[in-house]
């Protein structure tokens, strides 16, 4: 018997949660026209419960996916027309794209912000509790904020950081780092009072939950939270807010 979490059910729990969020849906609409708990939906989104065939039919339809083309995207992760890695269309070694990567200090953090997100993402989707809701546009710079997720009830933004590795420093049993802000977070913002500005600093209220991966520390996915109400503020007087 195929692994609950091999490859094709993997893709299946993903094609499921992205077509959910094209059609706006929240799992507890999906669970009200399937007429089940809203634990059903969350649970087969996690990977946790496998789906019958009645069942999936039953989702496609709500989903407005068409089973056949769903069917096809799954099989692309198997057998000889899988999708060639971007190593393959590169054709570089594992090697050599890690010299590369190691070479280029702003690549790869650029990469491990992208890593991050998806590791956070992840995550998310494990809790039980947790609804998850989406991603933000991510070419819309006019506002911060990785994910979006439902908890008891409310809404939440999530914004994710990575810490500075120059930053990282270890005594005895302790770790310490620093997340800041870096160039690719400069946007234009428009404050309360009018004045428009440009700045990397995160805004307050434009996000609820700064989550900061510690994979700097031991090479581990290991998150650490903070609420935007908690979070330093600038002290330069320019900023109204």
């Amino acid at each position: 018997m195929t692994p609950l979490f091999a490859t094709p059910y993997l893709r299946l729990q993903r094609l499921l949660v992205e077509a959910r969020h094209a059609r706006g849906l929240t799992q507890s609409e999906v669970a009200s026209r399937l007429q089940v708990p809203q634990s059903f939906v969350s649970k087969y989104e996690r990977g946790e419960r496998r789906l019958d065939i009645v069942e999936l039919l039953r989702i496609l339809r709500i989903l407005e996916l068409d089973a056949r083309q769903v069917l096809n995207r799954i099989a692309e992760s198997e057998g000889p027309s899988a999708l060639p890695s971007i190593l393959d269309i590169w054709k570089v070694t594992p090697g050599v794209l890690t010299n590369i990567v190691n070479q280029n200090p702003s690549l790869r953090g650029m990469l491990l912000g992208y890593v991050a997100e998806y590791k956070l993402q992840e995550m998310l989707l494990s809790e039980e509790a947790i609804e998850y809701i989406g991603k933000p546009d991510d070419h819309d710079r006019t506002s911060k904020g990785d994910h979006i997720i439902e908890y008891q009830g409310q809404r939440f933004v999530i914004e994710s950081k990575s810490l500075q590795s120059r930053m990282v420093e270890k005594d005895g049993d302790t770790w310490r780092g620093k997340a800041q802000v870096d160039a690719s977070d400069r946007r234009s913002i428009v404050l309360e009072d009018g004045t428009q500005i440009d700045t990397t600093l995160l805004m307050v209220g434009e996000f609820d939950v700064l989550a900061v991966n510690c994979f700097a520390f031991e090479q581990e996915w290991n998150f650490v939270f903070g609420r935007n109400s908690d979070l330093p503020r600038s002290r330069y007087r320019g900023y109204s807010q």
